[in-house]
């Protein structure tokens, strides 16, 4: 079983889309410090909030699903089309092989989107201005409070920094659970990207129907799993984590059902 994780995880981690993951980080970077100084000029704050603020100019929403399916998500159908699969299951058992696969691609995912937010964290803390001093909160928002909206919004008072890793842990939660969703879809198809986009486009849809219908609660909006301060009002941690549960749920499930040795290597 060793074997098999080790062999994984090193085909998920080096691996040159990564590089495509971090480039894409920097230009969205680039796009939201420009609309942003372009908008509201530059004053010293908190190098958390400064993110924060820049990342609400940026598109990296729009691809984060993305960023998280891109590193290793398709590898488990490469690997049935290129017959490597079969040569792996001789060796070891499907089941094992498939739990190092779903632990190597949910933890690349988890890296390459939190990864992405803690590179333009450091960015931005070396572009500025910035005061480490600073405790206030500045929102993007006339409506904005002391605090950020959403979750564990306190915790940026106690410690901007502690907030900044709580970001960056539900982030690599986001990153993880979008890639697992994706590998379970590669279980269902056999088109490379179709696999990488579908958690994108699900993402996308459901985003914008919340934004757009009053039929669908802001719990539901997955956006606010990614940027949490974003969410004016109507979403707790409890919906994050039953955002993330059900996604995760379904991925699961997905894989039990189709993604069995039989059907794989037929």
């Amino acid at each position: 079983m060793k074997g098999i994780i080790n062999e994984e995880f090193s085909r998920a981690f080096r691996n040159r889309r990564l590089w495509i993951v971090v480039g894409i980080s920097v230009l969205c970077l680039a796009v939201g410090l420009y609309r942003r100084g372009a908008i509201f000029g530059w004053q010293p704050m908190n190098p958390v909030n400064l993110l924060m603020n820049v990342s609400f100019y940026t598109p990296f929403s729009l691809f984060a699903a993305l960023l998280a399916t891109l590193p290793f998500t398709d590898s488990f159908l490469e690997d049935r089309k290129q017959g490597f699969l079969r040569h792996v299951v001789s060796r070891v058992p499907f089941r094992k092989y498939l739990l190092a696969k779903s632990l190597a691609v949910g933890m690349v995912g988890g890296v390459a989107v939190s990864g992405s937010i803690l590179i333009m964290a450091v960015l931005v803390t070396l572009t500025g201005p910035v005061d480490f001093a600073s405790t206030s909160y500045v929102s993007n928002s006339t409506l904005g409070t002391n605090v950020p909206w959403g979750p564990l919004g306190w915790l940026y008072s106690l410690n901007p920094f502690a907030y900044l890793v709580y970001l960056l842990a539900s982030s690599f939660i986001f990153g993880a659970v979008y890639a697992l969703l994706g590998l379970a879809i590669s279980a269902l198809v056999s088109n490379r990207y179709i696999v990488l986009a579908a958690p994108l486009v699900f993402f996308q849809v459901f985003a914008y129907l919340e934004e757009r219908s009053l039929r669908i609660l802001p719990a539901w909006n997955p956006h606010y799993t990614l940027f949490p301060f974003e969410a004016y009002e109507g979403f707790s941690l409890m919906n994050m984590i039953v955002q993330f549960g059900l996604l995760l749920l379904a991925a699961v499930l997905c894989l039990i059902v189709f993604a069995r040795r039989q059907r794989m290597i037929a």
